[in-house]
């Protein structure tokens, strides 16, 4: 409201009547029974079935999961810095210092495993 005189807050005198009778003691059944009877009414009008419901939620459902599944990927892409190229396998999986993955397989007497795994996996 943009003008607060145009409110009133005194009680309405005909609304306080009108339902002052309306719920008078022998009134009271009849009330009763009118607002049961318009509220069945009202329920079976407004009742919708649950799987229709959910049925109605489905599309944009499935909508707003493909939009954050392609979200998430793209932030991943966007975020995730690109492998660098190496020129062949071995180069890739070669050690900063001691012996090579072709040492560990072609030796006659390899290094011990562990040495080459753990240089994979130790920062360079």
């Amino acid at each position: 409201m943009k003008n607060p005189e145009l409110f009133d807050h005194r009680p309405d005198p005909q609304l306080g009547d009108a339902l002052r009778a309306a719920l008078e003691p022998e009134n009271h059944a009849a009330f009763v029974a009118r607002v049961m009877a318009n509220y069945e009414r009202a329920l079976e009008q407004a009742t919708v079935p649950t799987w229709e419901v959910l049925a109605s939620w489905f599309r944009p459902g499935v909508a707003v999961a493909v939009a954050l599944i392609a979200g998430f990927v793209f932030g991943q892409a966007m975020l995730t810095p690109a492998p660098a190229d190496p020129a062949s396998f071995e180069a890739a999986m070669a050690p900063a210092e001691g012996p090579g993955l072709a040492a560990l397989v072609t030796a006659d007497d390899p290094p011990d495993a562990s040495v080459v795994f753990t240089s994979l996996v130790e920062p360079r």
